[in-house]
């Protein structure tokens, strides 16, 4: 069974655009990450912080709740 020919190119082009919708996807999840890591108190920088880190933001939500200092949950999390 003979395959369709796709130029080169074209392929290429769809691969760029699929890896920027990726990053485009990744930066919209960290960015409402960090945001739920300020709204839950953290400052700025340890947001970012723990917006890098695989923390999950669910035990994150449940130290702060129990009454956990942010600076004791960061050194937990981190």
């Amino acid at each position: 069974v003979a395959t369709p020919f796709v130029p080169t190119l074209l392929v290429m082009g769809e691969r760029a655009e699929a890896k920027r919708s990726e990053l485009a996807e990744e930066t919209k999840v960290r960015r409402w990450r960090r945001s739920q890591f300020i709204a839950l108190g953290f400052s700025a920088n340890d947001a970012s912080a723990l917006t890098k880190a695989p923390v999950d933001l669910a035990e994150v939500r449940r130290l702060v709740a129990a009454g956990c200092p942010h600076d004791v949950a960061r050194r937990i999390l981190l």
